[in-house]
């Protein structure tokens, strides 16, 4: 029975240590949202309902902000842009830096 045990502890261990699935990585993230900006400082950026994007290290995804975060723009931006499991999509609001700053 002590053998039984130290064999599922082991394993346990084992797996925790090498981990069962592909863990995502900072880098990862980041060349995932360097598409994202790359896309949209080209010449050719044709999808318009972006607001923001960043890499969120906590959570690790890269969280984009759609003015319109509808299933159909998310699908649309996953088509146009870049498609990752590691998208998040949050709704985003339309910035007018200038008008702000005057308030």
């Amino acid at each position: 029975m002590k053998k039984i045990v130290f064999t599922i502890i082991s394993l346990i261990l084992l797996f925790s240590a090498s981990g069962c699935g592909k863990e995502v990585t900072v880098d990862e993230l980041n060349a995932v949202n360097n598409k994202i900006i790359e896309h949209f400082t080209s010449d050719e950026a044709l999808y318009d309902n972006l607001t923001f994007n960043y890499v969120d290290v906590t959570n690790m995804k890269v969280v984009v902000g759609l003015l319109e975060n509808t299933k159909e723009q998310q699908k649309k931006f996953k088509e146009m842009v870049v498609d990752s499991k590691y998208l998040e999509f949050v709704q985003g609001e339309n910035f007018n830096v200038l008008e702000d700053y005057m308030r």
